[in-house]
């Protein structure tokens, strides 16, 4: 299975509850098992029978009858939706804002959610074995971060990035309170993000007293549908409010209109800037956990690993000699993001 496979198959598992993986994974372990391959030929991954199951059934998805009419998902909230200006009843389906989704005139409910080609989610905070949808379809997740109150922490940008990787979804980066720095500081702090743009990551540095980086900003997510993440303090409301103006009176309106003042905390809406350029402002989200991940899980979500040789091939990269990761250290693999990857799995 290959990296763009592996994040098809993350973004497609995340969509279903617990119960649903395990009976996936235990039919793809008796394909395996009856398949009896050829001794010296290596068996199918479990990852890859269950890949093109999901795929099988993507395929062959076809809604019989007529669902009614479609929209996208603009608001979600505990019961009902908003699918354009109309709140139609979740009717058991599991819909997240950008959603697209058929409904029921008549009886002003969700009759089928489309596949998604991402689908952002995190673990339920009352339930940790399952995903939490928090936007789908988005195309570029925006992480947010600031150099001081808060200052900057590079593990919290490796989190999001793996979270971010399993959706589907492309990453940016984004510097914020460039004005409370010197040059120097300015210096030392984006030398920190080296490892980031030796991946390719976009990275972008603004401030909103000085107006530095948001016109590069705005170029970004142009034309895309983007959700901007970052934990309390870094100036995501802010920053959003100049990147698109008005959009903090556009939330309000959608808390008092959709939410009629309820849940202000749980809430994500979408809001449509024109050419093509939409936002998913999620107010609630204050950090995207992870959900438990085995190595190999876990390797995949560091590019720098790939094509490294190791003596074992489930090896964990933690204690096993002859490592080619730990080999690597300071070469190839910058020592900090190694020991993000540490700090995940012994998690």
């Amino acid at each position: 299975m290959d990296r763009k496979q592996y994040r098809i198959l993350t973004s497609k598992l995340s969509e279903l509850g617990n119960t649903e993986r395990r009976k996936l994974y235990q039919q793809a372990a008796s394909i395996r098992k009856a398949a009896s391959p050829l001794p010296g030929v290596k068996p199918e991954s479990l990852h890859d029978i269950v890949f093109g199951l999901l795929t099988q059934e993507r395929a062959a998805e076809s809604p019989a009858g007529d669902l009614g009419e479609t929209g996208t998902v603009v608001w979600v909230g505990p019961k009902t939706c908003h699918v354009g200006e109309l709140e139609c009843g979740l009717n058991g389906n599991r819909v997240a804002v950008g959603d697209v989704a058929s409904f029921d005139r008549a009886d002003l409910l969700v009759t089928n959610v489309s596949p998604r080609k991402t689908l952002l989610s995190r673990p339920d905070p009352g339930n940790p074995n399952l995903e939490l949808p928090i936007a789908a379809n988005v195309d570029l997740v925006v992480i947010v971060v600031s150099v001081k109150s808060p200052p900057l922490h590079v593990r919290f940008i490796d989190r999001y990035l793996i979270t971010i990787d399993r959706s589907g979804a492309n990453a940016a980066l984004c510097v914020n309170k460039l004005d409370l720095l010197t040059p120097e500081e300015r210096t030392q702090e984006f030398n920190k993000l080296t490892p980031y743009a030796d991946l390719g990551l976009p990275i972008i540095g603004c401030s909103i007293e000085t107006g530095e980086g948001l016109d590069e900003i705005k170029n970004l997510i142009s034309g895309s549908t983007c959700v901007f993440v970052g934990h309390s303090g870094v100036g995501k409301s802010s920053l959003l409010n100049n990147v698109a103006s008005g959009i903090a009176e556009r939330t309000g309106e959608v808390s008092r209109g959709y939410g009629r003042g309820r849940h202000t905390t749980t809430w994500s809406s979408l809001h449509d800037l024109g050419d093509g350029t939409r936002i998913i402002d999620t107010p609630g989200i204050r950090s995207l956990g992870l959900k438990p991940l085995s190595p190999e899980e876990l390797s995949w979500h560091f590019p720098e690993f790939a094509g490294l040789k190791c003596k074992f091939s489930n090896c964990t990269h933690l204690h096993e000699p002859e490592c080619g990761v730990k080999d690597a250290l300071g070469v190839n693999v910058r020592p900090e993001r190694y020991e993000t990857y540490r700090r995940i799995l012994q998690e």
